[in-house]
């Protein structure tokens, strides 16, 4: 499975391992495995880093960036990055407001002021996720063995009695030790919607949406709840443009 790959680049050894463990206890609670379902990787210095994204510009998912490095600067790492297709997303964190305007060119993710707040990293963090982020292969827990499935063979989930089906097409079912929302985490990236409070769909297998349900490409009907059409039938234009 690819794994979410973050780097973070720092010259304050102190801040560096607080965004880590903070990196960590975030993922973690999405119930993602360190060295299974994500890696990080520190840098002290801008050179490595540099070194190892001009071999390979996706390296790294996502990068937590300190703007005022020893000898250095964040801001003009970040624009050759951009120079050389890098496509990783950046998240600045700095103890200095001024720059805020001045990173705009580089495409940011979020600018944050230390010390940072988990809570609002987390969101930053989810957001990446959702947006940037598109394994095709995800472990799932069934029978409490670690199970890889192609996501693109998932048709849809949904909560059954304090755990979870995955539905996957020819007709299998797999019967998941999980409630449906630790599931979720598991079932990200843009081609998963959320229809119906107990029900995710992937988009890439729906044939027809109209307000209240939709239909399979395999002929079955799913219930689309009132509360979320709105925001089900954006996602569902957004992936099929």
């Amino acid at each position: 499975m690819p794994m979410y790959r973050v780097a973070i680049c720092d010259d304050e050894p102190h801040a560096a391992e607080q965004n880590e463990a903070m990196l960590c206890h975030i993922l973690e609670d999405r119930n993602l495995k360190r060295d299974i379902d994500y890696s990080i990787h520190c840098f002290s210095s801008p050179v490595p880093l540099l070194a190892q994204m001009e071999k390979q510009p996706s390296a790294f998912h996502l990068l937590l960036l300190d703007i005022k490095l020893k000898n250095d600067n964040g801001l003009s790492l970040a624009a050759h990055l951009r120079e050389i297709d890098a496509d990783c997303s950046i998240i600045y964190i700095t103890a200095y407001r001024d720059y805020v305007f001045d990173c705009f060119d580089t495409r940011p993710l979020h600018y944050l002021l230390k010390p940072v707040d988990q809570e609002r990293l987390a969101r930053v963090i989810e957001r990446d996720l959702q947006e940037n982020y598109h394994p095709e292969q995800i472990r799932l827990l069934v029978d409490g063995c670690w199970q890889t499935v192609d996501a693109r063979n998932v048709l849809y989930a949904e909560a059954t009695s304090h755990k979870s089906a995955v539905h996957l097409q020819g007709g299998e079912v797999l019967y998941i030790n999980q409630n449906f929302s630790d599931l979720l985490p598991r079932l990200n990236g843009k081609r998963f919607c959320r229809v119906h409070f107990s029900i995710l769909v992937n988009l890439e297998h729906v044939y027809r949406l109209a307000d209240s349900a939709l239909t399979l490409d395999d002929g079955r009907e799913l219930p689309v709840s009132r509360s979320r059409k709105k925001e089900v039938k954006k996602q569902y234009i957004a992936f099929i443009k």
